[in-house]
């Protein structure tokens, strides 16, 4: 495996694989959250914007992904269909350069989604994105069913989007690649105009 388009879901953990990225549950800050009310109900009007940067001195690689060749070939084992379709859509957006398709009896598998209990305390991630560097190996989108019962559609496609994403970002930004996710009722669940240009820079 190989190239990439995800990186996914964030406080960095150890692991037996390259890197373990998971999405926290925990509310934005007040002030973050009001502005969230004006700013997170509908995708803002397109206007050219620069790439923004990554977090913790993270650098935005295509070798940190689940792409192989220009694409990426996944299998599905989640209950969370609705999620991964979502998202999966989302991310080809006109423009972008990266296929997600299933995968074939003819293909090589490079992603799979699937499901898992991570923890139920705070600090337990909604998801996680598991790389395994080797040729030929699965990276894995995993929701965690512990965090995730009953919780709302935009909140299960926030997640799975924010698994097909890119590096962390500032919450100054609007972006899906926050460290934490944002409250309840503000998802972002579009790509915003940031992580498009991120994903340009990397992809052309």
């Amino acid at each position: 495996m190989r190239g990439g388009l995800a990186r996914p879901i964030t406080t960095t953990l150890p692991s037996v694989t390259d890197t373990l990225r998971s999405v926290n549950g925990r509310s934005l800050p007040l002030a973050l959250a009001a502005a969230a009310c004006i700013t997170l109900t509908a995708p803002p009007a397109h206007v050219a914007v620069q790439p923004a940067r990554c977090l913790d001195g993270v650098t935005e690689t295509k070798g940190f992904s689940a792409v192989d060749d220009g694409e990426v070939r996944w299998t599905d084992n989640t209950a969370y269909d609705d999620a991964r379709k979502f998202a999966i859509s989302a991310w080809q957006y006109q423009g972008s350069k990266i296929k997600i398709v299933a995968d074939s009896a003819i293909t090589s598998n490079d992603l799979e989604f699937k499901d898992a209990n991570l923890g139920a305390r705070e600090t337990d991630p909604l998801g996680r994105y598991e790389r395994h560097g080797s040729i030929g190996a699965t990276d894995y989108i995993i929701f965690n069913k512990q965090k995730l019962r009953g919780v709302s559609k935009e909140r299960l496609r926030y997640v799975a989007l924010h698994a097909l994403g890119l590096c962390h970002k500032a919450d100054t930004v609007i972006s899906l690649m926050w460290k934490n996710a944002p409250s309840p009722g503000f998802e972002i669940t579009w790509i915003p105009d940031i992580d498009k240009a991120n994903y340009k820079k990397m992809w052309g």
